[in-house]
């Protein structure tokens, strides 16, 4: 839970700026995106993004969140897969360490405001 406040700290905290600089004065709903390498929980995220929302202008707004899921790619033989374990180990030709393409992204996506 500790985890999921930071990061919903930090959404509200970017939300509310935007939406503040151009005039809304309250916001109703944030789409978030989650990589699923993020370790993010939903429902606590949820629960922690109503506690940091407390007292802005993003108090009770509703909170989708989408799951993106994990993409790696072999620098050894260029094979793109999804990645099983923390090692990035290559299906194709057993190469550990790939490059992480996606997965890892936590991102405000939009919001909707009046």
């Amino acid at each position: 839970m500790v985890h999921e406040l930071a990061l919903a700290m930090e959404a509200v905290r970017l939300v509310a700026r935007d939406a503040a600089r151009r005039g809304c004065q309250q916001v109703t709903r944030v789409k978030l995106l989650c990589g699923e390498l993020t370790a993010v929980m939903p429902e606590a995220m949820r629960l922690a993004f109503t506690c940091a929302s407390r007292g802005t202008l993003l108090e009770g707004a509703q909170l989708d969140i989408t799951t993106s899921p994990a993409w790696a790619q072999c620098s050894c033989c260029g094979e793109e897969f999804r990645p099983e374990e923390w090692l990035l180990l290559c299906p194709r030709c057993h190469t550990p360490g790939a490059r992480l393409l996606s997965g890892r992204e936590m991102e405000v996506v939009s919001y909707e405001g009046k």
